[in-house]
């Protein structure tokens, strides 16, 4: 829901006869791209966030110039404004302790089933490191505690509103409960497993071999080291809510029984199978229906608010932006 993304800017004097001119070239490289009230983002930190957004979302195209063009206004636009809420949050004093962090990188852990040693080596692959990360989870969840100071004091949702959303089309899906019975093939990477490389070859070949004819359940005892591996690597059904985001997203276009793609975790490869999927109808009546379509509402309208904030807080400021 909140804003991500850190900006750090190093400036390289250059002594003559101390840096080689390979290495003037390749600072050179670099550029500024916005000025954000005295701070600035470098093209290399836009381009990062690009990268991680292609790993999130495959279908992102970023080959042909028009939408790359797009993709990196729009990337720098949504940095400029994570720029500007970490600044205000720093004004308000918002902190988050090293024991909350820890306890949110444990949530995360246990959500995609990995270790600490694990997504190491994943972060590690992908560029990041551990202490980056811890950062990053320190900024987003005091960018949360900024969204909770400066907007929600001021969201109410009445029952009408309830009434109103679970009348129209969304309600239909909101008063729909579904849970997936899922099966997983879990190939981990770190000192005690396969290299990222190792890993995701490996997980190719068993997939060539599901594809081929090969009983997932066997393969998931033979191969994976994940959860309930001996059980075929049935992990039950789960509904929406238990499911990490990567997890969701390598099954978003699945029909029963079929197998995803190989999917990328925080703690190695994934290959998944969608066993079942199980629906019921809920009464519009229903209190725990009501309280989650109240609390859905409640966040849109956060969201919204927070979007006003964000742009009062750009009218403010001084930005500019050489992209």
């Amino acid at each position: 829901m909140s804003p991500r993304g850190v900006a750090t800017l190093t400036v390289c004097i250059v002594l003559a006869g101390v840096l080689s001119c390979a290495k003037a070239r390749a600072e050179m490289v670099d550029r500024i791209v916005a000025n954000v009230n005295g701070e600035i983002i470098l093209y290399s930190e836009l381009r990062q966030q690009i990268k991680v957004l292609e790993k999130n979302m495959p279908m992102l195209n970023v080959t042909d110039p028009a939408k790359k063009a797009k993709v990196e206004h729009d990337v720098l636009t949504q940095m400029i404004r994570q720029k500007l809420a970490d600044m205000e949050a720093e004004r308000l004093k918002v902190t988050v302790g090293s024991s909350e962090v820890d306890f949110r990188l444990q949530q995360i852990l246990e959500q995609s089933h990995s270790t600490v040693a694990q997504l190491e080596v994943n972060l590690k692959a992908n560029g990041q490191t551990l202490d980056k990360f811890r950062t990053q989870i320190k900024k987003d969840m005091e960018r949360e505690r900024l969204v909770e100071r400066v907007c929600n004091s001021k969201v109410l949702i009445s029952d009408k509103q309830v009434e109103t959303y679970l009348s129209g089309e969304r309600g239909e899906a909101a008063s729909t409960s579904q849970k997936v019975h899922l099966g997983l093939i879990v190939l981990p990477v770190g000192d005690k497993y396969a290299k990222p490389e190792e890993a995701e070859k490996a997980g190719r070949e068993i997939l060539d071999k599901i594809k081929g004819g090969a009983d997932f359940q066997s393969m998931a005892k033979q191969y994976s080291k994940g959860p309930a591996a001996q059980e075929g690597g049935d992990v039950g059904y789960l509904a929406g809510d238990e499911i990490a985001p990567f997890i969701a997203q390598g099954i978003r276009n699945l029909r029963k029984d079929q197998v995803s793609g190989l999917v990328q975790g925080p703690g190695g490869y994934y290959i998944i199978k969608l066993f079942d999927i199980d629906s019921k109808k809920i009464s519009k009546t229903d209190s725990a229906l009501r309280e989650k379509v109240r609390k859905n509402l409640y966040e849109q309208e956060v969201n919204r608010k927070f979007e006003e904030w964000v742009h009062d807080l750009e009218s403010k400021a001084f930005i500019h932006i050489s992209l």
